[in-house]
């Protein structure tokens, strides 16, 4: 579900459900979890990297285990996810998504609570919920906070992107051809595991303390919302033909 290796000073977390995308569920985030907590105390690591086995970084929540629940059980499933998530704020070490293939819903969510993403050039990234009929139960102060809220807005209602136009928008930091991906990431995580720790986590943790919008309270707002939208018939109407068209397969 999760593999964890640490090699000289950075630790490789991979998300392994490939044959879902890497697509999240329960299990998946609280061995996320798991990681995080031992994350927080272990001096020999100075740089933590995300990344996903197979063709996908992570295509969202796995709308196979989100269907059989009621509005309320599905606002509060996704609200751990962003407690987990979110929790990477609290390592003292910095952290690099590295993003390819599909990056979707709360994928793009998990990669924007880290500190850094670096993407494919050809990535696909995009949050789809609205096409769904509800907003994103989380990570949607982070988008904003990412790329201004004009850009949040046409990201939200409109549109997804490769990883060359996420460049652009600042919603990644770098965009590089896919067989170049693994040695650029490599190279800055290197990098900043070379650097004196304290000034790195002095420095996130003062970013992270001046942001209002990474506030818990906005996952907690975004959670409601997506509550009130996942109750109405047309959201329900789009689970409901995503798992029939699933199960046919």
């Amino acid at each position: 579900m999760l593999d964890f290796q640490v090699r000289d000073g950075v630790a490789w977390l991979t998300l392994r459900r490939p044959a879902v995308l890497n697509a999240l569920n329960e299990e998946l985030a609280n061995a996320f979890r798991c990681r995080i907590e031992e994350l927080e105390s272990r001096s020999d690591v100075r740089v933590v990297v995300t990344r996903g086995e197979g063709r996908a970084f992570c295509a969202g929540s796995d709308l196979h285990e989100l269907a059989p629940l009621s509005a309320a059980e599905a606002a509060k499933y996704e609200l751990r996810f962003a407690k987990i998530f979110s929790s990477l704020d609290r390592l003292p070490q910095p952290t690099i998504a590295v993003l390819h293939g599909h990056v979707l819903g709360g994928g793009l969510g998990l990669a924007m609570y880290h500190d850094f993403r670096i993407a494919s050039a050809t990535a696909s990234l995009g949050m789809p919920e609205v096409e769904l009929g509800w907003i994103p139960p989380w990570s949607v102060g982070r988008l904003a906070e990412i790329v201004g809220f004009s850009t949040a807005r046409w990201l939200l209602m409109t549109c997804s992107i490769t990883g060359a136009d996420a460049a652009t928008l600042g919603l990644v930091n770098e965009a590089v051809s896919e067989n170049q991906l693994p040695a650029r990431v490599e190279q800055l995580a290197k990098r900043l595991a070379a650097m004196p720790a304290e000034g790195l986590t002095q420095t996130k943790m003062m970013l992270n303390r001046m942001s209002p919008l990474r506030q818990f309270e906005w996952d907690e707002a975004a959670s409601e919302a997506f509550r009130e939208c996942y109750s109405k018939p047309e959201a329900q109407k789009c689970i409901a033909d995503f798992v029939a068209r699933k199960n046919k397969h």
